[in-house]
């Protein structure tokens, strides 16, 4: 890291660093069985970092933004695969349960969440509506001290494995995106299904699925805050939300300039290293740039956030900066590892593939564009 990092920040950071250098013993064999190992698991639960976004008092070890940034540009370093539940729980899903769930739902489910013994996903995409998540038709109905689910969602991450689900549902068609409601499931509902499982490029195993729900019947206090809002409460947490995709954007492209760095000082050519070679040094030295300034742009953003300001521009700035940078630096990574790096199991190969899904998610770059465009022209 290039910043002078709060003292409980760095040290944090450094002990991250050392389990995931750690953990990073354990990627080959993933690689080969396809099983992530116990003790990746294991690792993530003693260090707490399930309860970043948690209260003390349900059970969470609460950081500051910087120090979660600062965790999470190591945690990405790792495959995705090995902490897709600790990126959940930093999520707007959680989020909304911390800031808007009564206390009764922050007892039961927040400190199963701070262990790691409860998942929690969040429910928004339908098959029709995806960065445009006002068109949403999944719908609450309610029924004296109930609501009645019904709709369907598509790409939802960790769906499989959730215990609770912050679904997103219109509870007033007519009032469109003012019409839109949160609630938490308990994905033990009757009537809550998963439909297929999803399988992908990169990034996910098994766990990106369409769920449906069908005469699902919640009862009235798991309504998040209040009716109407709960699209501006994802909304809210979506901004800490792309900002986290810009740390694994980063963490991962770190690895794949540490990687290529090493490459370039063994691999020999023509009876000379690559690294001697000026094409190859100058590739080096691009992804070193783009490195390090969409580190300032991430820490800006998350700086400003951190201090109350309005970050939205900020966050879309990270979320489309940060993952084409990464991506670029993915790209050149496999460029130069040659043949050896498009093999199934190595570390830029799976950089490269993984990464290409976060110019997607947490809205595409397009959108963002769009955002930064409105806010601009404002």
């Amino acid at each position: 890291m290039d910043f002078n990092l709060p003292p409980e920040a760095a040290e944090m950071q450094a002990a991250t660093r050392a389990m995931v250098d750690d953990m990073l013993k354990l990627e080959a064999q993933y690689q080969e069985t396809g099983v992530v190992p116990a003790e990746v698991e294991n690792s993530l639960r003693e260090m707490g970092f399930y309860g970043m976004s948690i209260p003390e008092e349900y059970g969470g070890t609460p950081v500051d933004h910087i120090t979660s940034v600062a965790v999470q540009l190591e945690l990405a370093r790792l495959p995705p695969q090995f902490w897709p539940y600790v990126r959940s729980t930093l999520g707007p899903g959680v989020h909304i349960i911390v800031d808007h769930g009564s206390d009764a739902i922050k007892r039961k489910w927040l400190p199963e969440l701070a262990s790691g013994r409860s998942i929690n996903c969040i429910a928004i995409t339908e098959p029709h509506a995806g960065s445009d998540a006002a068109r949403m038709i999944t719908t609450a109905v309610r029924d004296g001290d109930y609501y009645v689910l019904n709709g369907l969602k598509t790409f939802i991450s960790n769906a499989n494995h959730a215990n609770s689900i912050t679904v997103l549902a219109s509870t007033d068609r007519s009032a469109g995106k003012r019409g839109i409601s949160a609630f938490l499931l308990d994905t033990t509902t009757p009537g809550f299904s998963i439909v297929r499982r999803m399988k992908t490029m990169g990034w996910m195993d098994d766990s990106l699925c369409e769920i449906a729900f069908t005469d699902c019947r919640i009862p009235a206090e798991n309504l998040l805050g209040e009716e109407g809002r709960g699209l501006s409460y994802a909304m809210a947490g979506m901004n800490e939300g792309r900002l986290n995709v810009g740390c694994q954007a980063l963490g991962s492209a770190q690895i794949a300039l540490d990687v290529t760095i090493e490459h370039v000082k063994t691999r020999k050519t023509f009876g000379t290293l690559l690294g001697e070679h000026q094409v190859i040094q100058h590739a080096i030295a691009d992804m070193a740039m783009d490195l390090h300034a969409a580190r300032m742009v991430l820490f800006e953003a998350v700086w400003r956030s951190q201090r109350g300001e309005d970050a939205r521009m900020k966050a879309s700035m990270v979320k489309v900066f940060c993952t084409e940078a990464a991506c670029r630096i993915a790209d050149k990574a496999l460029q130069i590892h040659g043949g050896s790096g498009y093999v199934f199991g190595t570390i830029v190969e799976r950089v490269y593939r993984d990464l290409r899904v976060l110019r997607i998610y947490e809205g595409a770059s397009e959108i963002h564009r769009n955002m930064i465009a409105r806010h601009l022209l404002a």
